[in-house]
């Protein structure tokens, strides 16, 4: 619970500090709580490090990108606050710090840290090719309904 109040502070703290205000600031943070949420449920459900990151981070796009399209707003608004919580900075640290007193756990810090990153990457690579999939298939289906409305 406390990590899921964190994460809708931090994406607070991130959106106020790239000047969002009023609605924006506030769906901003809930989309950071949103990610952290699905990542805590993830973890609960056993599932590795990469599929709880990249089904936190989809969840984070793709309700970025619906936030986006119904207030109109850029995507990257809601976007990047949002991700911010989930950016594995413990796992950085530790690696780097143990990595630096030269113990052995350094390299399983990496490994977890290089998982949690690969599986933002990933999240946010499926849902943004899946909303451009979406957006190119409604353009192609709206320009195929004006050719038949013209040739009556």
């Amino acid at each position: 619970m406390t990590g899921i109040i964190g994460a809708f502070a931090g994406a607070l703290g991130f959106a106020c500090m790239y000047n969002l205000s009023g609605r924006n600031l506030w769906l901003a943070a809930f989309n950071g709580m949103t990610g952290q949420i699905v990542y805590v449920l993830a973890k609960a459900a056993d599932w590795n490090e990469f599929a709880a990151m990249a089904a936190a981070s989809l969840t984070v796009t793709l309700l970025a990108e619906l936030l986006a399209r119904i207030f109109r707003s850029p995507v990257t608004a809601y976007l990047v606050c949002a991700l911010i919580p989930l950016v594995p900075g413990k796992g950085i640290f530790e690696a780097i710090r143990c990595w630096i007193l030269d113990y052995a756990d350094a390299a399983t810090w990496a490994r977890f840290t290089f998982l949690q990153g690969t599986g933002i990457a990933a999240g946010c690579l499926i849902a943004a090719g899946f909303v451009r999939t979406l957006a190119r298939y409604r353009k192609q289906k709206e320009a195929g309904g004006r050719l038949k409305q013209k040739s009556k």
